[in-house]
Order: structure tokens, then C-alpha cells, then sequence
């Protein structure tokens, strides 16, 4: 009989190849683009990191609860 050792990895890998230890970790990761960081927090799968962010988080809350939708652009 043979056993195999299961590793479990956790790691998350962006695009530019920098790792992280979750999604959750990427997601909160200080380098995400501005772009991203906004339509994270808009999910809510981004937490707020500075005092800018939970300024945009409550604008994007009172958006949401007025049912308006924002429009991201990416160039």
C-alpha cells in the first residue's frame, strides 16, 4: 500500500506572478490597483485599509442602498 501526504495550498497568485497566502490576502493587499480596490469594496470582499477607503465605502453603501449602480472604468 502507498500513501501520499495531501498538502493543502492556500496560495493565491496574481497576474504580475506576486503571491499571497488567500484570496482574502489579495484582495486586502495594499498594491491592488485603485480600480479594483473599489470594486471590491462595492462587493464587499475588500475591507477598508485607510480612512480614503472607508470614505468610498460609505459613498458606494449610500449608491447601493439608493439602488443606483457605479460605473468603474478601467483604461
Amino acid at each position: 500500500m502507498i500513501t501520499f501526504a495531501q498538502e493543502t495550498l492556500s496560495m493565491y497568485k496574481d497576474v504580475f506572478g506576486n503571491t499571497y497566502e488567500s484570496y482574502e490576502d489579495y484582495v486586502n493587499s495594499p498594491d491592488l490597483d485603485t480600480d479594483l480596490v473599489y470594486i471590491k469594496l462595492w462587493r464587499g470582499e475588500r475591507t477598508p485599509q485607510n480612512d480614503e477607503e472607508r470614505r468610498i465605502k460609505k459613498e458606494l453603501d449610500e449608491m447601493k442602498a439608493k439602488g443606483q449602480t457605479p460605473e468603474f472604468y478601467f483604461d
